[in-house]
């Protein structure tokens, strides 16, 4: 008898906080239908800023800001290299070349990032000498370019032919992403455009593409602006060792998609669909805006830079 009146009260008890999640669920579903595009921009960026990104209206995606933690970190192999812990199965095209006594590097990146579709280009310069980090990495280490450097770039990515957005800016870490969308990479395509402040800088990353594999009628140029499609890269991709995971990552990665798209099945943008997350499950909010990724890239630039000080006092030894 007592084991019969103890299930009926767990039962009570479930079916009362299954009531109570449903109306939590129906009043901040009503809130956000309420609010404002302004309001509901505001408190997302807010909530995106400390990861480096904004809401971009004009596609409904998320980007990245001009001055995020990002921007401090550079840029290495590693990072590609590790890549898929992170959850990001990627292409990457780095396109490197020499212009102004320096080393640059303008590299394009398209793929599954988490539970988003997306894509980047990065502009970066190095000035230093090689660092070699036994058994992690040996190569160029980058840093971003100044606000004086920025390139009016744009870029279009399409999944399987189909346009999904286009970004266009003067920056130096143009990016897209768009949430709840799966991807293979090899589905993925971007159609680029760069333009150039002056033909000797063109005619140097004109060399560099052709040098990575670009033919000659893969390129397009009109006086200081060069285009070309970036979709099977023309690089050797720096994850090959993970080859046996990607299936298990990429499944993940799908789930995580069906999983944000049905929690957010009431909404059709992703501005309210954010705006909801950010409001009921900020903890999947986060996941979004990659705080895993932040705290573990950040823990390897601690280590690649006090190599890069090593590198800066050996030089200075030898002036």
């Amino acid at each position: 008898m007592e084991l019969k009146w103890t299930i009926v009260i767990i039962i009570i008890i479930l079916a009362l906080l299954l009531y109570r999640w449903i109306i939590q669920r129906k009043q901040v579903i009503n809130n956000v239908l309420q609010r404002s595009d302004e309001e509901k921009i505001k408190d997302i960026n807010n909530a995106l800023e400390l990861y480096g990104f904004v809401y971009d209206k004009t596609n409904d995606i998320i980007c990245s800001n001009m001055y995020p933690w990002q921007r401090e970190v550079g840029y290495c192999r590693f990072y590609d290299e590790a890549a898929p812990t992170l959850n990001m199965i990627i292409d990457s095209e780095p396109i490197y070349f020499e212009y102004d006594n320096r080393r640059w590097l303008i590299e394009l990146w398209k793929g599954q990032y988490g539970m988003t579709t997306g894509a980047e280009i990065g502009i970066y310069v190095s000035e230093m000498d090689d660092i070699n980090i036994p058994g992690i990495f040996s190569g160029p280490f980058f840093e971003a370019v100044s606000d004086e450097e920025l390139l009016n770039m744009d870029f279009k990515l399409k999944i399987n032919e189909e346009e999904l957005f286009q970004r266009q800016d003067y920056h130096w870490w143009l990016t897209g992403f768009d949430v709840g969308v799966f991807s293979n990479t090899h589905n993925l395509s971007m159609e680029v455009r760069i333009i150039f402040p002056n033909s000797i800088m063109k005619d140097a990353f004109l060399g560099g593409l052709k040098r990575a594999g670009y033919k000659e009628d893969e390129i397009k140029i009109t006086k200081n602006i060069i285009y070309f499609n970036f979709d099977e890269p023309k690089s050797d991709q720096p994850y090959n060792r993970y080859k046996l995971i990607i299936p298990f990552i990429q499944f993940m990665n799908k789930t995580y998609c069906k999983i944000y798209n049905l929690i957010t099945k009431d909404f059709e943008r992703t501005i309210d669909k954010i705006d909801f997350l950010r409001l009921y499950y900020p903890n999947l909010l986060r996941l979004i805006a990659g705080k895993n990724r932040m705290k573990k890239l950040k823990k390897s630039y601690k280590v690649i830079s006090s190599y890069i000080s090593g590198n800066e006092m050996r030089s200075n030894e030898h002036l």
